[in-house]
């Protein structure tokens, strides 16, 4: 009877799988090659999968874990747009399966948990599946099944496997990890347990995690890297926060309100008696985890990390309202599989039409890219081609080093396998200890050396040093235009 139990099981979460798989491809393939997030993580795996090393000769400033998996992914796949999307597309299907998961192990029914994550992943119209394959994702896919694990009962008091979870996470995105270390330090502090037996769980957890933390160390030691990794991860922190706080203003408003619904439900839930002692444990999982995760929203409140940083506080609300309204679970279970099967179906469609788009698009004798062309999958019109392409040729063509010094750099040295190190993403934050001044330096160093600085302002993004680019502008001489660029020398 078990084996049986554990086959529906399987066959469910291969079903769900598949479902969120269908349903990302055609909305994660259809999307236009423009300067963005997207192109940027692309431009720094390729960079890699082309021999330039994280840290040393690219500016990465997010532990390395979402880089290296990706770039394994291109060495085994291919290596180029098409394959990172896809890649994407299962990462996202994995969150969202562990996301109804856990919703089956809070004992909410199927039809309820499905509902839920697909109104999740409607959210701001598809936008985490629009953001394409990034370490904020990965993060937050470890950062759920480390929940999944400790609303499990079988798992939840294993230190060991919480503990590589937060090694994952810390090593996917630093902070996010952080985050997570401090809400199992709260979590395990607050448990029944005696002070001593609590010290000892927190101890033997934080021992595995610095563990986990000096292999890495002596990793980057070995790697003659532990400069450059502390240099850009965390010598350009405070400059991040400072120069990139952002705001939203929708996207802060829902940010407030969940808090407060999150906060306030639970605190009433916790206090009040007719709920069981397991019920109670889920909601301080949930609780603790999702403000934890919450912060990952700063500096900048925009729809995409408000989306990821109350994650976990959508699923906590989606459970408590669950239990206000468990005895009405059977006289709308068969409301719940029509709204299912038509938002499923509507969902299924619109992928499809855009699966569709793409595939005409890419199979169209005007496509100009070929599989190994490593923009190939990405969408984009005959003139912004032409302007790309007039860009590459210049710069394949000079006898002096161009450097675009633009956020629209990627889409330049990409097909060209250069790299030109923090140039190619001269964003405040990303340039290290030194900053933006240590950038003006290299600059003024720079001999038999051209700058592209696009002229575009409304096509600029507020990360971008103005200050750099205006010393630029004032210390070199102005020689010409190409493609919308100026050019300095």
């Amino acid at each position: 009877m078990k084996n049986i139990i554990e086959k529906i099981k399987r066959k469910d979460n291969i079903a769900v799988f598949i479902l969120f798989f269908l349903i990302s491809l055609g909305i994660s393939l259809n999307i236009y090659l423009e300067s963005n997030d997207e192109i940027w993580n692309f431009q720094n795996v390729y960079k890699m999968y082309n021999g330039f090393k994280i840290y040393e000769e690219i500016n990465v400033i997010i532990t390395p874990l979402f880089f290296w998996i990706a770039e394994g992914i291109f060495h085994l796949l291919g290596a180029n747009l098409c394959i990172f999307r896809i890649s994407h597309c299962a990462f996202m299907s994995i969150l969202f399966l562990m996301t109804y998961k856990i919703l089956k192990k809070l004992k909410i029914p199927k039809t309820l948990s499905l509902l839920a994550v697909l109104v999740i992943c409607l959210q701001e119209f598809f936008l985490m599946i629009r953001t394409s394959f990034n370490y904020n994702n990965m993060a937050l896919l470890f950062f759920v099944i480390g929940t999944y694990y400790l609303i499990n009962e079988k798992t939840r008091k294993n230190i060991l496997i919480q503990s590589i979870i937060t090694i994952l996470i810390i090593l996917t995105k630093q902070n996010i990890g952080i985050y997570y270390l401090l809400g199992s330090i709260i979590y395990l502090s607050i448990s029944k347990k005696d002070i001593k037996n609590k010290l000892i769980e927190i101890f033997k957890y934080i021992g595995v995690v610095l563990l986990g933390g000096i292999i890495f160390v002596l990793y980057l030691i070995m790697d003659n890297n532990l400069y450059n990794f502390f240099n850009y991860t965390l010598g350009g922190i405070l400059e991040f926060a400072n120069e990139n706080l952002n705001f939203e203003s929708s996207a802060i408003v829902f940010m407030i309100g969940i808090i407060t619904i999150n906060i306030g439900m639970s605190i009433f839930f916790i206090k009040k008696n007719f709920l069981t002692e397991k019920q109670i444990e889920n909601i301080k999982i949930l609780l603790i985890f999702s403000i934890m995760l919450s912060i990952v929203c700063y500096p900048i409140f925009n729809w995409t990390h408000i989306i990821i940083g109350t994650y976990l506080m959508i699923i906590n609300v989606v459970y408590m309202v669950y239990l206000v309204f468990e005895d009405f679970k059977e006289g709308i279970t068969k409301i719940l599989k029509v709204v299912n099967g038509v938002i499923i179906f509507a969902m299924i469609i619109f992928s499809c039409y855009n699966l569709n788009v793409w595939v005409k698009s890419i199979t169209n004798n005007d496509y100009p890219y070929s599989w190994e062309y490593p923009f190939f999958g990405g969408m984009l019109g005959r003139e912004e081609y032409e302007e790309n392409e007039k860009v590459v040729k210049y710069i394949e063509e000079n006898e002096k080093n161009v450097i675009v010094f633009s956020n629209r750099a990627a889409l330049y040295m990409v097909p060209l396998k250069r790299n030109n190190g923090d140039f190619d993403l001269p964003f405040k934050g990303n340039l290290g200890i030194e900053g933006e001044d240590g950038l003006i330096e290299k600059v003024d160093n720079m001999k038999n050396v051209q700058f592209l600085i696009y002229k575009n302002e409304d096509e600029s993004i507020y990360q971008e040093s103005e200050k750099v680019k205006e010393h630029v502008k004032n210390t070199k001489k102005y020689v010409g235009e190409i493609a919308g660029f100026e050019i300095y020398e």
